[in-house]
């Protein structure tokens, strides 16, 4: 890096000589992370590239976007990895991070001078994370460029108890965080009033919160945590669901863009009774929502997809195999690698990369060795948002962004 900054100081004749035009197409062509190390080259490129316009450009245009994986390390650290590295031991493909900047102690509540190993990454989108910690309070993070906000409430009773959502609302510029009040698990058919499906949204461009208004039909919580966490596809936040009407588990889905609320079907197979529901996981895999069963000792691990939006005869189930030769005999599927194979965890926050037929191809659990502890015990990390795309957005209201010695 030192080298590549040296050689762009010492020739800047080379630079001169261009059109700006020119120059910014080349520019917008380059990844982020050589963008930020190119930030220091001159002034020029400096305001350039930091310019919130010319991010917006990047992001639209980027001919080859990357996308990494965050998962926690040590207390104090959270561990970047590129999915598509050759190797998951390799240096090159993992980049340390510091965690966002912890908010204050609560009155009431102890908190070390590391962040605590229960921090959630518990919603992804245009390269910003959103980062939860236990005491209620969450951070909106661009591991890329260091910038953070908080988002000041008590929310860590609401994002552990209902359905929760982060995304981007493309008509007014706006990232939303949606948490959609449902009925729990295990409080239907008699149990519950007729209360319909309320939606509360905090709005990143206001720094607010309000009631979506509308009726919507009755939904049951599925009651597992990874669960809760919408996963975000074409402008648009899904949950897996019951239906409180029908009992049929179902994916719903609320429009960001026009604010209103639509089912999908599952599988004719699989819309009455998933078998061992709670380990299922809705993700976007390949831009397609897909639904992914880990597997165990007497069953093969399975990915349906749908390869049309909302057509539920284009459910497919593309990938099943055998978990017998992958550690604990479960693997949660998190993206396709460039070259189509499975980033995966394999429980505790542990990632491989299998190819098609399950086989393993690499395994990283030997550089971060040390689980995550709930109780006593292992907690099985699903990962389930810890995937985002690397960009220089950046929000309007009260950002701060880390300096370059921080990077």
């Amino acid at each position: 890096m030192n080298e590549q900054r040296q050689w762009c100081t010492e020739n800047p004749s080379l630079f001169s000589n261009l059109p700006e035009e020119l120059i910014l197409h080349i520019l917008l062509r380059l990844p982020v992370r050589s963008l930020l190390r190119f930030k220091s080259v001159c002034k020029s490129w400096l305001s350039l590239i930091s310019d919130p316009k010319f991010g917006k450009s990047h992001y639209d245009i980027s001919a080859s976007p990357t996308h990494r994986c965050l998962t926690k390390g040590n207390d104090s650290e959270i561990e970047s990895i590129d999915v598509d590295a050759s190797s998951l031991h390799d240096d090159s493909s993992v980049v340390s991070l510091k965690f966002p900047l912890p908010p204050p102690p609560r009155e009431g509540y102890v908190f070390g001078p590391d962040p605590p190993s229960d921090v959630e990454f518990v919603g992804s989108c245009r390269g910003f994370v959103l980062v939860a910690y236990p005491q209620g309070d969450v951070i909106v993070w661009n591991p890329s460029t260091g910038v953070q906000r908080r988002i000041v409430d008590d929310l860590d009773e609401m994002i552990a108890m209902y359905p929760t959502g982060f995304g981007y609302d493309k008509s007014t510029d706006d990232y939303l965080l949606v948490i959609m009040n449902v009925i729990p698990e295990g409080y239907y058919p008699e149990d519950v009033p007729d209360l319909p499906t309320t939606i509360r949204i905090f709005s990143m461009k206001t720094n607010s919160w309000f009631n979506q208004e509308g009726t919507y039909a009755q939904y049951v919580d599925m009651g597992c945590a990874h669960l809760k966490i919408g996963a975000f596809l074409n402008d648009t936040l899904h949950w897996l669901v019951t239906s409180y009407e029908t009992k049929l588990h179902l994916i719903i889905a609320f429009d960001l863009v026009q604010r209103s609320f639509s089912e999908i079907p599952l599988p004719h197979v699989l819309a009455r009774e998933l078998e061992n529901k709670h380990w299922y996981n809705l993700r976007v895999m390949g831009e397609c929502l897909s639904l992914c069963y880990p597997g165990n000792m007497d069953s093969m691990a399975e990915i349906w997809m749908l390869k049309d939006y909302k057509v539920q005869s284009s459910w497919a189930k593309l990938f099943v195999f055998s978990t017998c030769n992958i550690p604990r005999n479960v693997i949660y599927p998190i993206c396709f690698t460039k070259h189509g194979e499975l980033f995966c965890s394999y429980g505790s926050g542990r990632l491989m990369i299998v190819d098609d037929k399950g086989w393993q191809l690499l395994d990283q659990s030997t550089k971060w060795p040390k689980p995550h502890m709930m109780f006593g015990e292992e907690r099985e990390c699903m990962l389930p948002c810890g995937l985002y795309r690397e960009s220089l957005l950046s929000l309007t209201n009260d950002f701060q962004e880390a300096s370059e010695d921080d990077q």
